[in-house]
């Protein structure tokens, strides 16, 4: 069942933005399935099953733009810069988490749906794609990726996949 509703919101995210690439509608699911993963453990700490539905509403369209952040290194700097290390890693992320650390739950909850997409884009990539420009071999390509999806996924100072930083119980 979880698979099908993955599907058909991916579906409907895609049909929203026009996409019609498969690698597009592959990084996309793989992005709304770990973003439901993170829901449901999400879900267990907290007593109220409509706020993970709402957490999960907020950040499905940010998580779909995680997923294609790290390809615009395409549009900027041609097929010939794809992968390059500043797209595919958790700057951007970082970055975004700084200018809202201190800001409401919603702010939060829309960079945290961005990083979950974005460590998917960076996970699928170790396993299918794995080079990253300017850095030597697989294995530190590999390292180099799945470190920085991980590093998506970590909100400082509460720890991964903490309700607390996504707000859902200061109600922040």
């Amino acid at each position: 069942m979880a698979l099908g509703i993955a599907l058909m919101v991916n579906w409907a995210v895609l049909h929203l933005f026009g996409q019609k690439s498969a690698a597009r509608a592959e990084h996309s699911l793989v992005g709304i399935i770990l973003l439901m993963m993170y829901v449901a453990i999400l879900g267990e700490k907290t007593d109220n099953p409509f706020r993970t539905i709402g957490f999960f509403a907020l950040a499905v369209i940010p998580c779909y733009l995680g997923t294609v952040f790290a390809d615009l290194d395409i549009t900027l700097l041609g097929i010939g810069g794809h992968r390059n290390p500043l797209f595919h890693s958790s700057l951007s992320w970082w970055i975004l988490w700084v200018c809202v650390r201190e800001k409401k739950a919603f702010w939060r909850i829309l960079v945290i749906g961005y990083g979950v997409g974005l460590a998917s884009h960076l996970w699928w990539d170790v396993l299918y794609y794995g080079d990253v420009r300017w850095l030597p071999g697989g294995v530190l390509d590999r390292m180099w990726l799945g470190a920085h999806g991980l590093l998506c996924l970590t909100i400082p100072g509460t720890g991964v996949l903490s309700s607390r930083a996504a707000g859902v119980r200061d109600g922040g």
